[in-house]
C-alpha cells in the first residue's frame, strides 16, 4: 500500500519580519500567509491573496537571498521546515503568525501548523476576519492567541457580520485567547459606528483591548483618517470601551513586508 500523501495547503508566502499591527508591534515573527479569502474588504492591502498562486514565495533567509518558489499547494511538513530554517538561531522569533487572506478557510491546515510550530517552541498567533466561528472552534485548543477583526461597514464596504463576530468573540472570551479586537477606520468612518462597535466588543469580548487601525491608502480603498478624526474616533470608542488604542500599520512606515 502506498504511503499516504502529506496534507497540503495553498500558500502565498512565508517570511521573517517584525510584526507591524496590533499589540505585538515590533516583535520578530515568522509569517505564514495562506492563500484565498472569502471577503473583499475595500481596505485590503493584500488582494494577491484572493486566488491561489501557482507558486508560493518562501524566504530562504531574512536578507540577501532570493525567495524559493514552491508549487501550490504546499505540504505542511515543507512549511514547517521553512519556519524552522528561518528561526535561526532557535528562539530568534517569538511566534509564528498565521495570516492570509483568511487563514481559517483552512482550519485543518492551521491546526497542523500550530501543533508543529509549538513543537518548535514558538507561540502561535492567528490573524482572522472574525467571521468563521466554526473554524475558530476547530483550532482553539492549539492556537495561543487570535487577533479577530471587527469589520466596520464604513471601511470594508460590506455589512458588518455581527452574528458571526458575536459567536467568534464568545469562543475566544471563554478561553481568554484574544490578543485584541482590531477595527480598521477610514476618513469617512462615523463616530456613531465606532461607538456602537466598541460597545459590541466590550460586551462580547471584554478581556481584549480594542485597536483602531487607521486605513493605509491602497488602490480604491478608504482614505486614511486625519489626526483630528482619529482623536474624535478614539473619544467615541472610549465612551463605550475602557481600553482603546490607535495603532497604525507600522511595517508600512518601515518599508517591510
Amino acid at each position: 500500500m502506498p504511503a499516504p500523501r502529506p496534507p497540503t495547503v495553498p500558500v502565498l508566502e512565508v517570511y521573517s519580519t517584525f510584526q507591524g499591527e496590533g499589540l505585538r508591534v515590533g516583535e520578530r515573527q515568522v509569517f505564514v500567509r495562506l492563500a484565498r479569502c472569502d471577503l473583499r474588504c475595500a481596505f485590503c492591502d493584500t488582494p494577491e491573496s484572493y486566488p491561489t498562486p501557482d507558486n508560493a514565495r518562501v524566504q530562504r533567509q531574512p536578507f540577501g537571498a532570493k525567495d524559493e518558489a514552491l508549487p501550490n499547494p504546499v505540504a505542511l511538513d515543507v512549511l514547517l521546515a521553512a519556519v524552522e530554517r528561518l528561526d535561526d538561531p532557535p528562539g530568534l522569533h517569538a511566534a509564528v503568525s498565521i495570516t492570509g487572506g483568511e487563514p481559517l478557510l483552512h482550519p485543518h491546515a492551521v491546526h497542523a501548523l500550530a501543533v508543529g510550530a509549538r513543537r518548535l517552541g514558538l507561540r502561535v498567533h492567528v490573524e482572522t476576519g472574525g467571521h468563521r466561528p466554526g473554524a475558530v472552534a476547530h483550532v482553539l485548543e492549539v492556537v495561543d492567541e487570535f487577533s479577530p477583526d471587527l469589520k466596520l461597514a464604513s471601511a470594508t464596504g460590506a455589512p458588518t457580520p455581527w452574528d458571526a463576530h458575536r459567536e467568534t468573540y464568545h469562543l475566544l472570551e471563554g478561553r481568554r485567547k484574544a490578543l485584541c479586537v482590531k477595527a480598521v477606520v477610514g476618513a469617512a468612518t462615523p463616530e456613531a459606528e465606532v461607538e456602537a462597535a466598541a460597545a459590541f466588543a466590550v460586551e462580547h469580548l471584554p478581556s481584549a483591548p480594542l485597536v483602531l487601525q487607521p486605513a493605509t491608502p491602497y488602490g480604491d480603498g478608504p482614505a486614511a483618517p486625519s489626526a483630528s478624526t482619529l482623536f474624535r474616533l478614539h473619544r467615541a470608542a472610549g465612551r463605550a470601551h475602557p481600553d482603546v488604542r490607535v495603532i497604525p500599520q507600522v511595517h508600512r512606515f518601515l518599508g517591510l513586508r
